[in-house]
C-alpha cells in the first residue's frame, strides 16, 4: 500500500496514469500479466481522491488472489484474446487455455463484490472461451483433424484390446486354447455344458 494524501501530493493526470499502467499495463496480454496485482491502496486509506479506474485495479488486487487479479485485468483489457503466440506449442497448450477459462468462471461466480465489471466479464466469458478455441482450430486445421483421427485410432485400438481381453477370459472359461481339432470339439462341448448348467 501506498499511502498519502491525494491532494496534498501533488500528483497529476501524468502520475495517475502512470500509477494505472503499473496496477495494469494493457500494451500486451503479458504486460498486464506481469503488472502490479499486490498493492491494495493508493493515496488514502479511503481512497477518496484516488480516481476510479485505479481504485478498480485496487480493489481487484485486495480483494482476489495475485493470480485471479491478473486474469480479471486480463479479460478487462483484452476483449479480444490474441491466440496466435501460443501456436508454436501447437495443440499441447489447449488444455492449459481451456483450464484458465474455467478458473476464470470460478473465480467470477465467487467474487460478485467488485460489480458490474465482473458481471458483463461473466456473460462475455462463454463467447470469450469459445473464440480462442476456435483461434486454435483455425490457427492450425491440420493439427485438428490429424488429432481427431488420431484419437479415432486410439478408440479402435482399445476396441480391439478389450475384445482380446473378453477372448482371452472366454478360453480360460472354456479351459482353455484348441491345439488341434479334437481339442476344439472338446472345448464345443464343454460350452454346451456350461450353457446347460
Amino acid at each position: 500500500s501506498l499511502h498519502f494524501i491525494s491532494h496534498q501530493s501533488g500528483i497529476t493526470n501524468a502520475g495517475w496514469a502512470a500509477f494505472s499502467k503499473l496496477l495494469c499495463d494493457p500494451s500486451s496480454i503479458e504486460s498486464t500479466y506481469l503488472s502490479n496485482h499486490n498493492i491494495g491502496t493508493i493515496g488514502e486509506h479511503e481512497m477518496l481522491g484516488t480516481p476510479f479506474n485505479i481504485r478498480r485495479y485496487l480493489d481487484l488486487n485486495e480483494l482476489l488472489d495475485r493470480r485471479h487479479a491478473a486474469i480479471h485485468k486480463i479479460l478487462k483489457s483484452h476483449p479480444d484474446l490474441d491466440m496466435e503466440p501460443f501456436f508454436q506449442w501447437k495443440l499441447k497448450l489447449l488444455p492449459a487455455v481451456i483450464n484458465w477459462f474455467q478458473s476464470a468462471r470460478s473465480r467470477m461466480v465467487a467474487n460478485d463484490l467488485i460489480g458490474e465489471s465482473i458481471q458483463s466479464q461473466r456473460q462475455n466469458l462463454p463467447s470469450r472461451e469459445l473464440s480462442a478455441l476456435y483461434k486454435f482450430v483455425r490457427g492450425m486445421p491440420a493439427l485438428t483433424v490429424i488429432s481427431y483421427w488420431q484419437q479415432q485410432v486410439i478408440n479402435i485400438q482399445a476396441r480391439r484390446r478389450r475384445l482380446d481381453v473378453e477372448e482371452e477370459t472366454a478360453w480360460v472359461r472354456l479351459g482353455g486354447r484348441p491345439r488341434d481339432e479334437r481339442n476344439v470339439e472338446f472345448i464345443q462341448i464343454g460350452a454346451k455344458r456350461m450353457r446347460q448348467e
